[in-house]
């Protein structure tokens, strides 16, 4: 069973897509010195949605969610901020896992765990998979609309599909979680088009705008 060290977070990263990290607390940094002694096609490590706890602090975080994502270093650096060293790291998810046990063996000050990465069929060629994917698109096109808002148009394959939508989509993590744990490409555009049908009438009825996220912010640990 493959072991994996852990980066939990208050945000969820979805296959395919990037996220800017900044790494200042001593366990982290111990994680980023292990990142950076690895060679720069295995620098791998899993962020997990956190339950219950917050990010920063010993003993901050209670209770994970049981799906993350494996996360590949894209780029790292190392900066001395008046507070000390930060790591300025992006990282780009790979593969789901779903998170079986802590490893109790590993010697480390960051949480590592043991984890099994998540399979799924092969949704080419797949008439439910591109229907699902043809109202998604719509979908999101009178999402866009109804915000006022534009966008380039959404490409993808129809397994990633239902990603690249919620990432042009304000959802908060919960949301997003749901998405992440969906175990094939129709069961996420499924789900895809229900958060899109709930968040065009909300803003339809009641005129409420969601506010976008800073798409350059970086999570903190």
């Amino acid at each position: 069973m493959p072991s994996l060290p852990l980066f939990p977070l208050g945000g969820v990263l979805l296959p395919g897509a990037r996220m800017p990290l900044q790494l200042f607390e001593p366990r982290y940094l111990e994680l980023a010195q292990r990142l950076a002694a690895e060679p720069e096609d295995e620098r791998r490590f899993g962020i997990v949605l956190i339950r219950q706890g917050h990010e920063v602090g010993d003993g901050a975080v209670r209770d994970l969610h049981a799906v993350g994502c494996e996360a590949v270093v894209d780029a790292m650096a190392l900066a001395e901020a008046g507070d000390g060293t930060v790591v300025h790291l992006v990282a780009r998810g790979a593969r789901r896992f779903r998170l079986d046990a802590l490893d109790e063996a590993a010697v480390t000050s960051y949480t590592t765990a043991e984890v099994s990465f998540l399979t799924e069929p092969d949704p080419a060629g797949d008439a439910e998979v591109e229907t699902l994917g043809r109202r998604a698109l719509a979908a999101h096109r009178t999402y866009l609309t109804t915000l006022g808002a534009t966008t380039d148009a959404v490409e993808s394959g129809p397994r990633d599909l239902a990603y690249r939508i919620v990432e042009r989509m304000v959802l908060d993590p919960g949301d997003r979680q749901r998405v992440l744990e969906g175990g094939d490409a129709a069961t996420r555009l499924r789900t895809v088009l229900a958060l899109l049908q709930r968040e065009t009438a909300i803003v339809d009825r009641f005129g409420a705008l969601p506010t976008p996220p800073d798409p350059g912010g970086a999570a903190l640990n």
